[in-house]
């Protein structure tokens, strides 16, 4: 059952600013204001925001929203970042952390505040997290389409539901002149699953308001006997990443090189909700998982309704295609995630199948404030 719950899977959704719980039926959005950052100004009435200093190559068409020819678009995040004179080492990135740890603002992670009846939370005690974590919230008046958003997940196992997933835009952080949303997932297992496999986790991403990359994510795994802690910060001025992991040892650091601005798993699925969707039209940028960075592909196939126990809902339907095993899916694995054809493009559905039977999540409840 270990990877029944890719739980951590709940790690993949997000909306605007009305303080309306959601009806049984899906809501129409209000206009976005004109008043925002420019990465996430609306670009023709309600098409989704297109990211400031994301150019297809000029031999290559930039998407479109209606019925294009198929082809693949290669999206850089920005210009590579400066690259490092030498290979960057874990050695040198203990000084980076301790520095890191030694600036922390806050002696505990800020509170979260529960959004659902009967949500479940989490303890952040005796759990490695990135240093970003404790850092104070700013409220979030940036009217993103995810602003403010929570959504609630059921997670099944065929047609047993094994648990309940959350994701929230929780508010803005800030930290070395650079100003990022908290998104934040959690996901529990049933109380008919915990005596077998207790499942509680916990993922962290920092997504950049202003040009809509990653400045790092944290991980951390409770399932069954298995436990991992995982961050990495992305420094793409100085051209590196730093971080650490933990299993049942003491904590390693992580190093690496950044080629570019990169996404991380979870703050991928924001940087899609803010393109323009059309068939054949393939999103391509570059990814950070586990030490790794390798440009993810993510393949629109098309349109479907949907019917969740939130409401029925006009989807687009896209697959990211992993290279390696990710916070969603174990290698090899196909995801595919329903977004509505809105400018929200909330996600209300994903399905992964795996050895026996499928996973699915399902969007159970939602708010926007």
């Amino acid at each position: 059952m270990k990877k029944l719950l890719f739980l951590s899977l709940a790690t993949c959704l997000a909306a605007c600013t009305c303080q309306t719980r959601c009806t049984r039926q899906p809501v129409t959005a209000p206009a976005l204001p004109t008043q925002v950052p420019a990465a996430l100004a609306v670009e023709q009435g309600p098409s989704l925001p297109t990211h400031p200093t994301t150019q297809a190559s000029t031999d290559t068409p930039a998407p479109q929203t209606t019925a294009p020819a198929p082809s693949s678009t290669q999206v850089p995040l920005s210009q590579p970042a400066p690259q490092a004179a030498t290979a960057f080492t874990p050695a040198q990135a203990q000084e980076l952390i301790a520095r890191d740890r030694a600036n922390q603002t806050l002696t505990e992670p800020p509170a979260d505040k529960p959004a659902f009846k009967n949500e479940g939370f989490i303890s952040r005690q005796d759990r490695l997290l990135s240093p970003l974590a404790y850092e104070p919230l700013l409220p979030d008046n940036t009217h993103a389409p995810w602003s403010n958003e929570s959504l609630q997940y059921g997670i099944y196992y065929s047609f047993i539901k094994a648990g309940t997933a959350y994701i929230k835009t929780r508010g803005l952080m800030s930290k070395n002149g650079k100003t990022a949303y908290l998104i934040q997932t959690t996901a529990l297992s049933a109380s008919v699953i915990d005596s077998v496999y207790k499942v509680r986790d916990i993922n962290y991403s920092w997504l950049d308001v202003n040009s809509l990359h990653s400045l790092g994510y944290s991980q951390s795994l409770r399932e069954g006997n298995y436990k991992r802690d995982e961050w990495l910060t992305f420094d793409d001025e100085n051209g590196r990443f730093y971080g650490e992991m933990q299993k049942k040892k003491e904590p390693r650091a992580l190093a690496g090189e950044l080629k570019q601005q990169v996404l991380d798993m979870l703050t991928s699925l924001y940087y899609v909700r803010a393109k323009p969707l059309a068939v054949g039209q393939d999103i391509t940028f570059d990814i950070v998982n586990r030490e790794k960075q390798y440009p993810l592909v993510v393949k629109v196939l098309g349109k479907e309704k949907v019917k969740t126990p939130a409401g029925k809902f006009n989807c687009w339907v896209v697959e990211p295609q992993f290279r390696g095993e990710g916070i969603f899916v174990a290698k090899g694995k196909s995801l595919k995630v329903w977004l509505t054809d809105d400018e929200y493009r909330m996600p209300v559905k994903m399905s992964v199948e795996v050895f026996i039977g499928s996973v699915s999540a399902e969007l159970l409840d939602y708010t926007r404030n």
